[in-house]
């Protein structure tokens, strides 16, 4: 019995200072990353002193942004930002990402119109998106685009700009009214003679090869396709099958364009 007492205490021994031995090499390296990244433990002590008002779940990241579910954030009003009526905003090219800016600088930011600069190299607003009626070619714009109903941010962005010809209407509730009057869609994916159903029935008609030819690509490093365009990546698996006649059309590749950006597209 009693040789059965020391074993018990010897193994409660063993254990103890096994504990003590982990808790001591656990707390060395956490010095050790400290001093490794002082910079890196000062931002986490200042977003951990930060807690969103949802039961103290969420914290800012390194940049001061913190994320949320649900509506409750994008349904608020921020408050106006000390000393923004004496601030002007400039801001370079016209595309969508500039008059987005300069929109939530008015809405968020309460910032005076008249504050904020918008300048732009080109006659005409848009960037890629921009539109011009020309007597002698029509209507030309550089590319279409393709909306869908969980665009939150852009739908947000729209519900805040009033119509410029509906009394008390938004941008918003001109392109939900027209969508469902007019509504735009098409379950033929390509055509033939002039606008007839090719009957491709929404197939990729891909090969096996031809699968693992887009794989592979998918699966490459950047640094290793900055000098490959799509033929060098591709072979007739890939260009014959209607996948490709999809993407290109879509898309507006060609054959000769880079495989890095198709891959990004990917």
């Amino acid at each position: 019995m009693a040789n059965k007492k020391v074993s018990i205490g010897v193994a409660a021994i063993a254990v103890a200072g096994a504990a003590t031995l982990v808790v001591k090499n656990k707390n060395k390296k956490k010095q050790e990353e400290k001093q490794q990244h002082p910079v890196y433990e000062e931002e986490k002590k200042q977003a951990v002193a930060y807690r969103n008002t949802e039961r103290g779940k969420h914290e800012k990241n390194s940049k001061g942004i913190y994320y949320t579910n649900g509506n409750y954030e994008a349904f608020a009003n921020a408050k106006k930002p000390e000393g923004v009526d004496k601030k002007n905003a400039y801001i370079v090219g016209s595309g969508l990402a500039s008059l987005a800016a300069a929109c939530f600088l008015v809405r968020d930011g309460q910032m005076k119109g008249s504050h904020i600069h918008i300048l732009e190299a080109m006659d005409i607003a848009g960037g890629a998106c921009d539109g011009i009626a020309d007597p002698t070619r029509g209507y030309v714009m550089r590319g279409g685009r393709e909306m869908e109903n969980h665009f939150e941010c852009l739908w947000d962005l729209f519900r805040s700009i009033p119509s410029g010809e509906i009394p008390n209407a938004s941008v918003l509730d001109e392109f939900y009214w027209l969508n469902k009057e007019d509504p735009n869609y098409s379950l033929c994916r390509a055509t033939v003679e002039r606008g007839k159903d090719a009957h491709t029935d929404g197939k990729f008609n891909l090969s096996q090869k031809g699968c693992m030819e887009i794989m592979k690509l998918f699966m490459t490093k950047d640094e290793d396709l900055y000098d490959k365009t799509i033929e060098d990546v591709f072979d007739e698996e890939v260009f014959d099958s209607t996948f490709w006649l999809y993407w290109r059309t879509m898309f507006a590749f060609e054959n000769w364009h880079s495989a890095l950006e198709m891959k990004l597209y990917f």
